[in-house]
């Protein structure tokens, strides 16, 4: 499946980009870090053009995850026990479920980030239990945008392998500096939540 979808983007690019992301959103089984990455990858190449590689990720997450929001919260606990009865979900629907009753905004922020794939769970649980949806929004939406910029700009800066010491260096400084971005914004959620509660 992830040979086929990589092989679509030189001939329609942008389009499966956009398509693919918004599908996962939904928690169907699609490779769309290693897409948006090759995605970098190929700008790099001058095959697709790098902002608007971030433009489309970046609108098709906002789309997809809105929808899954909005899907679980008119569908309400209905939907999480259908996604229960099918055995690949099961366990991650659950662990999401875990997740944002036991950190709250930091669920929305870790699962749009740095474990994405709890993402489209942790949407519909938050959708399902009626989160309010400027909070859901508030923080999902920065936090799925350092998502894609993550993994598309990984991919435009390291486009070809690292045979050298000093390329190894600078992915690690790459790495930091994305580390840092996200301390900062979970700085500023943690600030914004502690004023919705107020």
């Amino acid at each position: 499946m992830t040979e086929i979808i990589l092989g679509l983007i030189p001939e329609y690019g942008l389009y499966i980009i956009f398509i693919t992301v918004i599908l996962a959103c939904f928690g169907i089984p699609l490779p769309s870090s290693i897409l948006v990455l090759t995605s970098g990858a190929l700008a790099a190449a001058g095959d697709l053009i790098i902002w608007q590689v971030l433009l489309v990720a970046t609108i098709a997450y906002w789309i997809g995850d809105q929808l899954a929001f909005a899907i679980a919260r008119f569908a309400g606990p209905s939907l999480l026990t259908r996604l229960r009865q099918i055995q690949r979900t099961k366990p991650i629907l659950n662990k999401s479920e875990a997740l944002l009753k036991n950190y709250g905004w930091l669920a929305i922020f870790i699962s749009h980030t740095i474990f994405s794939p709890t993402g489209p769970y942790v949407s519909y649980v938050s959708g399902a239990v009626k989160t309010n949806w400027f909070k859901f929004t508030a923080i999902a939406l920065p936090s799925s945008t350092l998502w894609t910029i993550s993994y598309a700009m990984l991919g435009y800066l390291f486009a070809g392998e690292l045979p050298q010491m000093s390329d190894l260096v600078t992915s690690m400084l790459i790495v930091g500096i994305f580390t840092a971005i996200s301390i900062a914004l979970a700085i500023w959620l943690t600030i914004l939540w502690q004023h919705f509660e107020a």
